[in-house]
């Protein structure tokens, strides 16, 4: 069974990014988008990353087209928002 390499647990990565509401580090692991701050229990949100479908050639076929475009048209809606 094909499996996106992304989600193999054998390569996640750590990354800290402070909490907005006490300043302390919190620990994310790659495949983390949000975490409650174990100090003060304010929920921190990791910056974005790029998904696979803005970068990887074999989206569209891994994804189907129909989920691609409308993945597709999810990311391109925020960057709207901020032009108006």
């Amino acid at each position: 069974m094909f499996r996106c390499p992304g989600q193999d647990m054998r390569r996640l990565t750590v990354s800290y990014h402070p909490c907005p509401n006490c300043g302390k580090p919190v620990e994310f692991f790659s495949d983390e988008m949000r975490i409650r701050c174990p100090y003060c229990k304010t929920m921190v949100h990791k910056e974005a990353a790029p998904s696979c479908i803005q970068w990887c050639k074999a989206a569209r076929d891994c994804l189907g087209p129909e989920l691609y475009d409308q993945l597709v048209g999810k990311l391109k809606e925020p960057e709207e928002d901020q032009e108006e």
